[in-house]
């Protein structure tokens, strides 16, 4: 990343290049000749081709985008972006001597070299702290190989911050943003960081912010997420809500909500006329120790019930649960249970659509139509053995 600089002196040395160019009120100044590739462009969010390029015209066309700088290549091609990509280096003026298609006293860069002109607003940034989130680097990514597993999908748009809280709701302990609007979430990185530099697109919902680059993450870490002890049990174990604030102790059972045969699906409640069952916790699965149905647990959804689902044969489960160290709550007797690293999402939450029935919640939410939030009471679930 390279952050663009007055070239006053240079600008106006070389007039017919465009020194300083006008776009309304705004004033776009030359910063010089730059290389470029296809491969690897200096300006690489947006652009457009014309024969009759001038730089008055790729300057309107990259304002309108609401971009900060625009580069003109090979006397027909314009390019936009809010910072330069550190593969371009600068070179002498001299070398981008094509003529624009549009204006031939006008000089519009050459065979990858880019002349790039700047309206002055400040390159985006990436914030070093976000609430307990650390920027930890900038580290690459695949579609085949994702360091980061878990995708979230933000309605209002990815940003440094509504990216870091999902991930935090989903109790996760790294938050990665890619390619200017995509959020990931994960428990470990098993790559190094690369330059900080390399991860240079901006935010699409807030271009003042980096959010990562072409499969490059600009990742977050919450040094205060909690860290799994166990992902197996060798034991069965009953599971009981203690609250947090008086430490009442209220047993919990896997209860049947709806049965299309042979399948039927669960939910965690405290409903007290369920049946008992005992669980286990096998590689991040929690099922019932029923023997003659496999009872397993499915991807756990904030603001959700976490869901079972049992069937006669095999079912592909899901987690990731795992247990955790006795928190130091009054009235947890020993571990607790977790997912994605956080034991203390949980909450019970009256079912207002099923006649006030007691259900476990993960990270409870507003406006859900089964519930309502500010009636929903926060709560660990211990592990009985």
């Amino acid at each position: 990343m390279v952050f663009p600089t007055l070239c006053a002196a240079v600008a106006f040395a070389l007039p017919f290049v465009g020194a300083v160019q006008e776009r309304g009120s705004v004033s776009w100044s030359f910063q010089g000749c730059y290389t470029d590739t296809s491969a690897s462009r200096t300006l690489s969010e947006a652009s457009t081709a014309s024969a009759n390029m001038t730089v008055e015209s790729c300057i309107a066309f990259c304002s309108d985008g609401g971009f900060s700088l625009a580069g003109v290549e090979f006397g027909s091609q314009c390019f936009c972006d809010y910072v330069m990509q550190s593969t371009g280096v600068l070179t002498s003026s001299a070398n981008c001597n094509d003529a624009c298609g549009g204006n031939s006293t006008e000089m519009c860069g050459a065979g990858n070299l880019i002349d790039i002109y700047w309206n002055g607003t400040p390159p985006p940034t990436t914030p070093q702290q976000v609430g307990p989130w650390s920027y930890a680097g900038c580290f690459p990514d695949s579609v085949s190989a994702r360091q980061l597993p878990n995708q979230q999908i933000i309605p209002g748009g990815v940003t440094v911050e509504s990216c870091t809280s999902a991930c935090q709701a989903g109790g996760f302990v790294f938050a990665g943003l890619e390619f200017g609007q995509e959020c990931w979430c994960g428990n470990s990185l098993s790559a190094s960081s690369v330059l900080r530099t390399s991860c240079a697109t901006a935010c699409v919902t807030n271009t003042t912010e980096f959010c990562g680059g072409p499969s490059l993450l600009t990742v977050y870490e919450n040094p205060t997420a909690q860290v799994c002890s166990e992902s197996t049990l060798t034991s069965a174990f009953t599971l009981t809500a203690v609250t947090t604030m008086d430490a009442v102790l209220i047993p919990l059972y896997v209860q049947t909500i709806e049965t299309e045969s042979p399948i039927s699906w669960s939910i965690l409640t405290a409903n007290v006329s369920g049946p008992f069952t005992s669980e286990i916790l096998s590689n991040g699965v929690l099922s019932t120790s029923e023997p003659q149905l496999q009872t397993t647990s499915l991807a756990v959804a904030v603001g959700e019930s976490p869901l079972f689902i049992t069937t006669e044969s095999s079912s592909t489960a899901a987690g990731p649960y795992c247990s955790m160290l006795d928190p130091g709550i009054q009235g947890v007797t020993g571990q607790v249970l977790a997912v994605n690293t956080h034991s203390n999402l949980w909450a019970l939450c009256h079912n207002i659509t099923a006649c006030n029935r007691l259900d476990v919640v993960y990270s409870p939410i507003a406006n859900h139509p089964h519930y309502n939030l500010a009636s929903c009471e926060p709560v660990y679930l211990s592990l009985t053995s």
